[in-house]
């Protein structure tokens, strides 16, 4: 019997931490997963878009965003119920669906590979169909044990303060959500990050090469250095040479690999990008879908640019039709130059977008509503803060971003039975109310029919 009773702790203690280790392999997924795609809502619509366009669904385009917000905050919601064991059963047979949903879906684009990359984690982390499909396979199965045994393990939090975590969540994931969307991506996964220099980014890096001299004594061959050549009086004879890439060494693959514009038909990448004087461009990757309502802040910042002698140009990969009815309906005056879409989208989010540069380094990507106001512009942009290059410490923010999700979790943990004792009494004086309420109504229907 007590043999029987220790097996039996053991398997139970075996499950618990599989359970364990399951919620923290799948949850931590679709955490990551939710996130990522929160932070940038702009890269996800664009690959939602890539999909309507792959599936001839092109009229779903105009709800991508919608799609794009609701997707990262069902992964990220979910994966944190998971993580902290709320809802024990709900949670895991709600992403059990969602994965006998996508899986499917990621099994046909491996097959089929109407888009190289899923965008399933943004471009945080860039995965083949394939690999998109196996990663879902073998959640797919983890969550089928998570959806049996999950209650073999107590959750983080009580059940009166769960709805609470989901709350904050839901809170915190709208937070990153907004900034994403009316300004820039809070963390920034592209190569075009604030404070990189876009000549030094297309540079490639070659590998430092030396020559080998190979020299023959009595029908030996050896190969030297050019530093430790022998000589003929050793008996050593010059037979052949060539050239190798030092050990450890391989050519560096450029941090941004496409990067042209065009004024016509002539490449001005040089001309721009080797510019020591400040330049603005106003990027849109599509001017008939641009969001004209803050024109004239644009407007007003092209004029200063024109009085201080500063290049204003609008990048774009829209076609001259496109062009011209934006500046009939802005009375836009600066030059139009041209440059691939997805090329201007991974620049900068949002259309348009304002794009600070000098000397090929970018010094801000500014959304139009956040542009300086025509009151402010009566300096030299050396003498404005705008004029002024934008700090971008990501291991900062990601700090922060722990902080301000850590620091509210940790203390509602701390302090879940005053609030649930809290949310009891609450609970308990709404019932009352209600109660009262209706007793008085009966009452008054008594007196009524009297």
């Amino acid at each position: 019997m007590a043999n029987k009773t220790i097996k039996d702790n053991r398997k139970s203690s075996l499950i618990q931490w599989l359970v364990f280790l399951s919620r923290l392999i799948v949850g931590g997924t679709f955490v990551f997963s939710g996130f990522v795609k929160a932070i940038d809502p702009y890269g996800t619509v664009y690959k939602f878009q890539d999909y309507f366009s792959a599936f001839h669904l092109d009229f779903l385009s105009s709800f991508a965003m919608l799609f794009s917000v609701a997707l990262s905050i069902i992964e990220f919601v979910l994966g944190v119920h998971l993580l902290f064991g709320s809802y024990r059963k709900s949670t895991p047979r709600l992403i059990f669906i969602f994965l006998c949903v996508m899986t499917p879906v990621t099994l046909y684009l491996a097959i089929a590979n109407p888009i190289s990359d899923c965008g399933c984690f943004g471009d945080a982390v860039h995965l083949s169909n394939w690999a998109t499909f196996f990663k879902n396979v073998l959640l797919l199965i983890i969550v089928l044990f998570l959806v049996y045994r999950n209650t073999s393990l107590r959750a983080l939090y009580n059940q009166q303060v769960q709805w609470l975590t989901g709350l904050y969540s839901l809170l915190f994931v709208f937070f990153f959500v907004y900034i994403g969307t009316y300004y820039q991506p809070y963390l920034d996964f592209r190569p075009y990050k604030i404070g990189v220099n876009i000549p030094e980014a297309l540079a490639v890096e070659e590998p430092e090469r030396e020559f080998v001299f190979i020299y023959e004594k009595n029908g030996e061959r050896k190969e030297f250095l050019l530093d430790n050549l022998p000589s003929e009086e050793e008996g050593w004879v010059f037979v052949d040479r060539y050239e190798k890439t030092v050990s450890g060494q391989e050519s560096v693959t450029p941090i941004i690999e496409d990067f042209t514009i065009y004024r016509g038909a002539t490449d001005i990448t040089e001309d721009i990008i080797y510019d020591e004087n400040y330049r603005v461009l106003l990027l849109s990757p599509d001017l008939e879908t641009a969001d004209d309502s803050e024109v004239d802040r644009i407007n007003e910042l092209y004029d200063y640019c024109v009085e201080r002698g500063y290049e204003f140009a609008c990048v774009t990969a829209s076609t001259p039709q496109g062009v011209e009815a934006w500046q009939e309906n802005t009375g836009a005056e600066y030059p139009f130059y041209f440059m691939d879409k997805t090329v201007i989208r991974t620049i900068a989010r949002g259309n348009p977008c304002v794009l600070l540069l000098k000397g090929g380094t970018i010094l801000r990507k500014t959304s139009p509503s956040q542009l300086p106001d025509e009151t402010l512009l009566v300096q030299p942009l050396d003498k404005l803060t705008y004029g002024q290059p934008e700090i971008y410490r990501p291991e900062r923010r990601i700090w922060f971003i722990v902080l301000l999700y850590a620091m509210p979790m940790l203390f509602l943990l701390l302090t879940e039975k005053t609030v649930a004792m809290i949310i009891g009494r609450v609970r308990q004086w709404r019932d009352a109310h209600r109660r009262k309420k209706k007793e008085n109504e009966n009452d008054m229907i008594e007196k009524n029919n009297v």
